[in-house]
């Protein structure tokens, strides 16, 4: 048996890495709830290749209004709103206007293969493999969806699991097409209820 003093710096050391294992890994949302983008914060650069080797990049969405999803294959409430999002990708009233892009958070290209063999995905998957991405266009909160405008800014946040009947995107949305291509106007979708 070693000595006492040795357990005790191994059980600190254990304690000490698994706070920072926690600490790494992104915090699930308890509620949705649909915010402005900050006025003063512009749009983090992207440019992420999904899971057939195609690179995107956001500025040559220009013109579209986009929406990033950032999700995880451990993430309940990830899982729960995909409906939400293949129902918006596959609305034909928004063929040619809106994108939507899954950001999945730092899993290899198998496990995210074997996870879209459970579920179905109407939109392209792309990798954040470093979490770099997430890091810059999130709060740290799983499920996080933005809504970008016509012209590339970010214009709404959504942090929490999407709801068909109450998160605000589809409203954000609408508002975001009838807007002008060339529109400077700051306002988005009316709050979520």
């Amino acid at each position: 048996m070693p000595p006492r003093s040795s357990r005790s710096r191994f059980t600190m050391l254990a304690m000490i890495l698994a706070v920072t294992a926690a600490l790494s890994q992104p915090l699930l949302a308890k509620e949705v709830s649909l915010q402005r983008w900050p006025s003063d914060a512009t749009a983090p650069p992207l440019q992420l290749t999904d899971m057939d080797g195609k690179e995107w990049k956001l500025h040559a969405l220009r013109g579209k209004v986009v929406v990033l999803n950032f999700w995880a294959s451990w993430c309940g409430p990830c899982i729960d709103e995909l409906p939400v999002f293949n129902e918006l990708a596959a609305n034909e009233s928004y063929k040619g206007k809106l994108i939507i892009l899954g950001v999945n958070f730092k899993e290899s290209a198998g496990v995210i293969q074997r996870f879209s063999g459970e579920h179905q995905f109407h939109y392209p998957i792309l990798m954040d493999k470093s979490g770099e991405y997430f890091k810059k266009w999130t709060n740290g909160v799983l499920p996080t969806t933005v809504v970008i405008d016509q012209q590339g800014r970010p214009r709404w946040r959504i942090m929490g699991e999407l709801d068909r009947a109450n998160s605000g995107l589809k409203p954000a949305i609408d508002r975001l097409l009838a807007e002008p291509p060339t529109s400077t106007s700051r306002r988005g979708a009316p709050e979520a209820k």
